[in-house]
């Protein structure tokens, strides 16, 4: 194997570790969602190694979690909590991590832009639907209790990834 490739999985395992690692940082809201900076790691993957292996590096933290190791959001594992209430997110979390490595290799602002907004707006939808069935809630107040309160935030999340990529690459990356 050569050191181009080692150098790839290596890089692909710590971005794993850094979506978890950020998953652990958690601000529990009256919602019953937490806030957490998810979003940004799997976003940040996506944008420092690109589609292809962002979404391996996604897939690989979503793999640990299901398999029972505590990775997801409040030191939680296990399959149960992709099918829970808060699953759609990690699902979405795949799409994420591929438009955001999409929007990498965007030389057009607005079409990057876009991609980044199309990120966070398709995790979230699939964090709505999924919270919707789950809790057996109308559209309308699933997308209000689990998704608007962090609309925001996981915009100024898109961006900062973005950003930090683009410095990580820099120094050496």
């Amino acid at each position: 194997m050569n050191k181009t490739k080692i150098k790839k999985i290596a890089e692909t395992a710590i971005f794993t570790a850094i979506i978890a690692a950020l998953s652990w940082i958690s601000i529990f809201t009256p919602f019953g969602v937490n806030l957490t900076l998810q979003l940004f790691g799997v976003c940040l993957a996506g944008f420092y190694l690109g589609a292809k292996m962002g979404v391996v590096a996604t897939a690989v933290y979503i793999t640990v979690g299901a398999a029972g190791l505590p990775v997801f959001s409040s030191f939680t594992g296990g399959i149960g909590i992709l099918f829970g209430t808060s699953g759609g997110f990690l699902w979405g979390f795949l799409a994420s991590s591929a438009l955001c490595g999409v929007a990498s290799t965007q030389n057009k602002k607005v079409l990057k832009y876009l991609l980044m907004v199309l990120a966070v707006l398709i995790c979230h939808t699939a964090g709505v639907i999924q919270f919707c069935i789950v809790s057996g809630v109308n559209v309308w107040p699933g997308f209000v209790t689990a998704s608007l309160p962090f609309l925001v935030k996981d915009f100024i999340l898109v961006f900062l990834a973005d950003f930090v990529a683009k410095k990580i690459k820099i120094k050496g990356g």
